[in-house]
């Protein structure tokens, strides 16, 4: 049995090597696309936009909100320590940011769990973000078919985007 774990994990981490080999780019996503933002709760994923109206609960807890979304940064209490400039409800507020982290979902929100400043980048009004990067964006062809003797095009159809399921490691270890 634990050869089979052994073998999982071995298979598991060489399968990541093959994807940061590939140049696997970052995936950024905008504070507003809440869809986009959800289908990718569990993976760590870059956000971008302008903050406003972040708050500090009663319990101590610093909420980051983004203008026109329903996406926030949540700092609870017992990192806030980590931040030694301020609180993030104050250093992030009226900011043009991104960050970095693993998406969550809490009663039906995105959301990224702050715990370190180094996660959150400041963009100045003038800095183009996402960045560009050399390589061209993949196009996708737009799908023919033959009608009455003419060649028309359809749109490809859109893909639904994949949810990785979260690991439960009992399943792996004893």
């Amino acid at each position: 049995m634990k050869a089979k774990s052994l073998l999982i994990v071995s298979l598991l981490i060489f399968a990541s090597f093959l994807d940061a080999e590939e140049g696997e780019s970052q995936l950024y996503l905008k504070a507003t696309d809440t869809d986009s933002l959800v289908a990718k709760e569990g993976q760590i994923v870059i956000v971008y936009g302008e903050t406003e109206n972040s708050a500090k609960s009663a319990s101590g807890a610093n909420f980051v909100n983004f203008k026109g979304a329903d996406f926030l940064l949540v700092t609870f209490k017992s990192d806030i320590d980590q931040f030694a400039e301020g609180e993030p409800f104050e250093l992030f507020d009226g900011k043009r940011v991104a960050v970095e982290g693993a998406i969550s979902i809490y009663r039906g929100k995105p959301q990224i769990k702050l715990t370190s400043p180094d996660q959150v980048t400041i963009l100045t009004a003038e800095e183009v973000f996402p960045p560009v990067t050399g390589k061209p964006e993949k196009v996708v062809p737009a799908a023919t078919t033959k009608v009455s003797g003419e060649m028309s095009e359809q749109a490809p159809p859109e893909e639904e985007p994949k949810r990785k399921p979260p690991v439960d490691p009992s399943e792996f270890f004893d």
